[in-house]
């Protein structure tokens, strides 16, 4: 009952604590280290971030191996498989192999005490040695390579050839147990054998998954290069987009100098009309200063003709006023004289402003050709300007494209070359994984034969174990026969 609410407890959840397991020189976790950890367990998995499946850790007989190389940071757990209290007071059915181990050493003990009451010395160590830990096993046979020990086989075997010279054979006992013996021996070779290609297979496919990281390595530092060159090959894009920019700003400046050109043709046409018609003011320029000068001669004539005259006239005046004589025929001549005077003096003045417009004009003209002139050499340098730099780039862009060309096929050829081999190792590796898979399940048949076999075993133990009983019981009842069995041993 719960103190705190007063309700019924119907269920509780139990937790098991995580435990720190150390790992050995090879970064592994040994498997009686494990057991000792967490008793009963069977085996170790582990989930990656949002996956919901279970991944079970490498196990290569002894130890524990990382997945990928590395523990990393990830959360482990064990499948806990011991077997409940009532299956382990059954003593007709075996859990695993250690206990049919057990139960075989100690049927084979209890056939030793029987023949050892019959008068047999057979020693039976080695059977006990045969199933300690593997550094114990070697220490073992490090030293009994020194020391000879008797071998029970050997020693059947050599009684059964005293037997034959004797004319007799061996005792269906003898005999059962000669085999009992061959089958033990012969299922811890096959089961060392097991291990040890078991082993091997394991070195190999650690072997293989190193060379698949290297090979996937290097088909990451492929997959770089191919970005740096794919990175290349936009930025030569982008170079020849330019270079195509440059053309079309080559063309278009080729079409402005046409144009200028063009022009500089039309203001030269131009500056030789306004020569032409400067020329032709010239000359006008010279022929009104000659008609100029010509009515400037005459006016300065009749100015001091008048002069003359107005002096005469104002000395003569008294004289014709006094003598009341008029010259009636001079005085339209004198007018005519004057207004022919006002005349001159206007056409003096219109030449005069001609004159001034047609110096303006020419100066004007000449600011225009000189202008026109220099805007010309300007227009001339630049264009030779613009066809070397046009005749150089040409010359650049075709070296650039001819080394960004040879460049691509070169790099291009590496590709190929790096991307046939990363594909070769990869499918050699394909195959290689087939290969070790096809003899990791023929050795998980071999297995699965070889579990058939122990319970085969444990059978003919069992059978064994009931002869030997038998043959006790009986021995035990007729003591002649056996006394007869045990002298003849002896013998």
């Amino acid at each position: 009952m719960s103190s705190i609410t007063g309700l019924q407890v119907k269920s509780l959840r139990i937790g098991v604590e995580p435990v720190e397991v150390e790992l050995d020189e090879d970064a592994g976790i040994l498997w009686t280290s494990l057991q000792t950890a967490f008793p009963g367990c069977s085996g170790m998995y582990y989930r990656e971030i949002g996956d919901s499946c279970k991944k079970s850790v490498k196990f290569d007989g002894k130890k524990f191996m990382a997945p990928g190389g590395a523990w990393n940071d990830r959360e482990y757990f064990v499948t806990l498989s011991q077997r409940c209290h009532t299956a382990a007071g059954n003593s007709g059915h075996t859990a695993s192999y250690s206990d049919a181990t057990k139960q075989f050493e100690k049927s084979v003990q209890a056939v030793q005490k029987m023949m050892l009451a019959s008068g047999m010395k057979i020693d039976m160590s080695h059977l006990t040695k045969k199933r300690q830990h593997t550094s114990s096993r070697e220490t073992a046979s490090s030293t009994s390579s020194s020391t000879v020990t008797p071998d029970p086989i050997q020693a059947i075997e050599e009684r059964s050839q005293m037997l034959k010279t004797a004319g007799r054979e061996l005792s269906p006992l003898e005999q059962q147990f000669l085999d009992l013996c061959r089958i033990s021996t012969a299922k811890d070779q096959i089961i060392d054998a097991n291990r040890q290609e078991i082993t091997k297979m394991n070195e190999t496919l650690r072997i293989l998954e190193k060379n698949l990281k290297e090979t996937e390595t290097n088909l990451s530092e492929a997959n770089a290069m191919v970005d740096c060159k794919q990175q290349e090959l936009e930025m030569v894009s982008e170079a020849l987009k330019r270079l195509e920019e440059s053309r079309h700003t080559i063309s278009e400046l080729n079409r402005k100098s046409g144009n200028l050109e063009e022009n500089v043709t039309e203001l030269q046409m131009k500056l030789m009309n306004v020569e032409e018609e400067n020329h032709g003011l010239k000359a006008q320029l010279e022929t009104s200063h000659n008609r100029i000068k010509e009515m400037s001669d005459t006016i300065s004539m009749l100015t001091s003709s008048k002069d003359i005259l107005s002096k005469e006239l104002d000395q003569l005046r008294p004289f014709a006023d006094a003598a009341g004589i008029e010259d009636y025929e001079n005085i339209p001549t004198f007018i005519h004289a004057i207004q022919e005077n006002k005349e001159l003096r206007k056409t003096n003045e219109n030449m005069k402003l001609q004159s001034e417009e047609t110096k303006d004009n020419h100066k004007q003209m000449q600011s225009i050709h000189t202008e026109v002139f220099e805007e010309n050499a300007k227009l001339r340098n630049r264009n030779e300007d613009l066809e070397r730099r046009f005749a150089h780039v040409d010359d650049e862009l075709a070296c650039v494209n001819e080394n960004w060309a040879k460049e691509l096929k070169e790099k291009q050829q590496d590709w190929d070359k790096v991307k046939y081999a990363a594909e070769s190792e990869v499918l050699s590796l394909r195959e290689q994984l087939v290969h070790l898979q096809s003899i990791l399940e023929s050795a998980t048949r071999e297995a699965a034969e070889n579990a058939r076999r122990v319970s085969e075993l444990e059978h003919e133990r069992h059978e064994v174990r009931r002869l030997s009983d038998a043959m006790h019981i009986k021995a035990q009842v007729s003591g002649s026969p056996v006394h007869r069995l045990s002298s003849s041993i002896r013998f």
